[in-house]
């Protein structure tokens, strides 16, 4: 054991093995130190939190995991010119999300480590956690708390292999010329210089076999939120139930994911907003519908990082309470049409002058342009299992969970049937996830051609099949692993 953690520790506190070994320098430094990692159960504690931080990094679900997916697709145009999102609007090639990026600094030189090729940080982060428990004897001491941290590891090891497929990878079935390769599969640890080989990314399929066997483990291994002190801000066994509904959602098991998400409904404790209180919940600390919510402390990062990253500084204006903020983004004019008179969903857009909404969904309640950041809430899993059913012949029952929401937006139930069913459920995704990272994903995953703003003045929509679809592999990243393909186009 003494062998392997003397070569972590140095490849952590100093780098001496090769760049491969970024992934595993720890935020904050000490968290994977051979005292705090491998001594006692703790330890792993530590290592799993970190995996969570890297989930909040403005890189992730910090920013662009929220806010790209609607300005790659219609329902955002630039605001303020800040240089941001200013490509993915126009869908320039390589504007994309970027989970992978090192921003232009394989050493990770002036940035967050948390910024450095996040999404396989998290991951390596949760593979070192499942490695200490099982092969260091470290489960011994606590049982019940292994079986915790052992499913937290593997819901977010799932979460950030979904996120990476979604960026960067076909659905299996929707491949365009026959392109399936997913992502690089790691699930073991590396720990030494040997373990850093270069890899070809595995297809798509078995990414999403990984990403299945993970939530089955995490489902059975998580605490009901009865269970879990830490709800909605640490992993429960719902909140892998939903990801799973989300999943099967995107491979098109209609079936599968209307079982999930069902079984989430009747057992969670979060609620569903009504039309009285949904605009009000945007500021509450924890969303009441949070099935899963990021918690981000004072700590994570400060003033500056705020005005300058934050959610609430994208998509607000500068303004009394929100001084300095660069309202990046705004509403499309295609976006607000979307919404039906009376649905009070509209209120979370602001005017700023003319022909300039803002969206108010992101408050940054706790400080300094902080807030708590929902990642599954009870309306999406709803919107799961409506669009499930629907797309698997149970119109009654998609009917009746579409009009559940709909309901408790101001809004009346519906009786449509077949593609007038299906559209409305779609329409009701846009404009009840927007600002939470979703609409470009919805388009892609139902290989549907993508709708540009006309304020935009690019002319034709994106076809489904344009390689801007994907995101491009880092050039960094390509240059530490030579067996990695890079998406066709670019």
């Amino acid at each position: 054991m003494k062998k392997y953690i003397t070569i972590l520790s140095l490849c952590v506190v100093v780098f001496s093995c090769n760049d491969d070994m970024e992934f595993l320098q720890p935020d904050p430094p000490s968290l994977l130190t051979e005292e705090a990692a491998f001594s006692n159960i703790g330890g792993v504690e530590g290592v799993v939190a970190s995996a969570y931080n890297r989930l909040i990094n403005f890189d992730n679900y910090g920013q662009r995991m929220m806010i790209a997916p609607d300005a790659l697709a219609d329902n955002l145009e630039i605001g303020q010119n800040t240089g941001r999102y200013t490509g993915e609007v126009v869908n320039t090639a390589r504007d994309h999300i970027n989970l992978m990026d090192d921003p232009g600094n394989p050493d990770g030189l002036g940035y967050s480590v948390r910024r450095s090729y996040n999404a396989y940080r998290a991951i390596q982060d949760c593979n070192l956690a499942i490695y200490a428990l099982n092969e260091l004897g470290l489960r011994e001491e606590d049982a019940a708390l292994a079986n915790i941290l052992e499913g937290e590891a593997k819901f977010i090891r799932a979460l950030s292999y979904f996120d990476l497929m979604r960026v960067y990878a076909y659905e299996p079935g929707n491949e365009v010329n026959g392109w399936d390769r997913g992502v690089v599969l790691r699930t073991e640890p590396i720990l030494g210089a040997s373990d850093a080989d270069e890899r070809e990314r595995s297809s798509n399929v078995e990414v999403y076999t990984q990403i299945r066997n993970d939530l089955d483990d995490a489902i059975n291994l998580l605490p009901g939120e009865a269970d879990n002190a830490n709800f909605p801000n640490r992993a429960s066994n719902t909140a892998a139930r939903a990801l799973k509904a989300r999943m099967h959602l995107y491979l098109g098991e209609y079936a599968q994911a209307a079982t999930e998400a069902d079984a989430v409904l009747t057992s969670t404790t979060a609620t569903l907003t009504d039309a009285t209180t949904h605009l009000a919940s945007w500021s509450a600390v924890n969303h009441p519908e949070a099935i899963f919510e990021l918690a981000i402390s004072a700590n994570d990062w400060n003033t500056v990082d705020g005005i300058n990253n934050s959610l609430a500084t994208v998509t607000r204006v500068d303004q009394p309470g929100f001084a300095n903020s660069q309202g990046a983004v705004k509403a499309s004019d295609e976006l607000l049409a979307a919404y039906e008179a009376g649905d009070v969903r509209l209120g979370l857009w602001v005017a700023q002058g003319a022909d300039y909404f803002e969206g108010v969904k992101w408050n940054g309640e706790l400080g300094d342009f902080r807030e708590n950041i929902p990642i599954i809430r009870f309306s999406e899993v709803l919107l799961i299992a409506a669009e499930a059913k629907a797309r698997s012949g149970d119109e009654t029952g998609a009917q009746t969970d579409i009009s559940t929401l709909r309901t408790n937006r101001g809004l009346t139930a519906t009786t449509a049937t077949g593609t007038t069913l299906t559209d409305l459920i779609m329409n009701e995704r846009r404009v009840e996830l927007v600002l939470e990272g979703h609409r470009w994903f919805d388009l892609k995953r139902l290989q549907m051609n993508v709708p540009k703003p006309a304020d935009l003045g690019v002319g034709a929509t994106l076809s489904a099949t344009d390689f801007r679809i994907l995101g491009d592999i880092n050039t960094d990243y390509l240059s530490i692993n030579s067996a990695v393909q890079q998406n066709p186009g670019y």
